[in-house]
């Protein structure tokens, strides 16, 4: 027993002592395509069960045996890349982002969804489909533009709110206008005015800072608002500063209107005139 340890003790030395003479140190840096250094890389050796991570630095040192050629470096986020070794001692290596399409999905109330599973009923209509319309208000350039979703304007009175309806009239006493949602915000709708003259508050929304109108339509919208998704609901999204160049646009109307059919009344003199007759 004695004789078989010291055998196998020998030769796992003399193994030891061969891996080691031809096994290697290969150093080297990990950066992104700007230069800037990469952390938690993983450097594999082709070929053998050896890794490594690079540090705060980038940096990173693995041993491998002459056996291996080739290193694997890959990250999260970055295309992966293999790189010769060969007779090298120290390597640079720079990693490209790696650029994939999502799946264009939709966000319900209990999550997100991809759109092709998404089962209820939404649509959507971009600004530029409602901007620089002689509208009133947004609510009248939905008209026609959205699938279920009804505009009726009752009247021309200026500033007038338009019957919008979205899932039919749900109530008799109570009103049948959609939930409207801007920038996540639930926002207050009707008339505002506090004179016999229209004042609808939704007709201070500028068209043209509109940057879509999402509508949904069927009863799972009411897993977001509850009760006062009954009749639907109007996502309003506006539009945002976007990195780049600075743009400036100009968009204005002017307009004219003449009343017709009035009244011939007196003026002040005449009605001072005919007062006096009358004492």
């Amino acid at each position: 027993m004695r004789k078989l340890a010291v055998f196998l003790t020998c030769a796992l030395l003399f193994v030891a002592q061969v891996y080691a003479q031809n096994a290697r140190n290969v150093t080297g840096k990990v950066t992104d395509d700007k230069g800037a250094p990469l952390v938690g890389v993983t450097v594999s050796a082709v070929g053998a069960n050896r890794n490594a991570l690079t540090d705060n630095s980038g940096t990173f040192s693995i041993q491998v045996t002459e056996k291996v050629k080739t290193l694997r470096i890959s990250y999260v986020g970055f295309n992966s890349k293999e790189v010769n070794i060969n007779g090298k001692s120290t390597i640079s290596v720079s990693l490209s982002m790696e650029d994939k399409s999502l799946n264009e999905v939709v966000v319900v109330g209990y999550g997100t969804q991809r759109k092709r599973d998404f089962t209820g009923s939404t649509s959507s209509v971009k600004g530029d489909a409602m901007a620089n319309k002689p509208t009133q208000s947004f609510e009248q350039a939905l008209g026609g533009r959205a699938a279920g979703v009804q505009v009726v304007i009752p009247s021309g009175v200026l500033n007038a709110q338009p019957v919008l309806r979205i899932r039919g009239t749900n109530s008799i006493s109570l009103s049948s206008y959609p939930l409207v949602v801007v920038d996540g915000v639930p926002v207050f709708t009707g008339d505002g005015s506090s004179t016999n003259a229209a004042g609808n508050i939704l007709s201070s929304i500028n068209p043209n800072d509109i940057e879509s109108v999402d509508v949904a339509k069927d009863a799972a919208a009411t897993a977001i608002y509850g009760s006062r998704a009954a009749n639907g609901v109007l996502f309003i999204t506006t539009k945002k500063g976007k990195p780049g160049r600075s743009k400036v646009t100009l968009d204005s109307w002017v307009g004219f209107s003449n009343p017709q059919r009035l009244q011939k009344v007196l003026d002040a003199q005449q009605y001072t005139d005919y007062k006096n007759e009358a004492l």
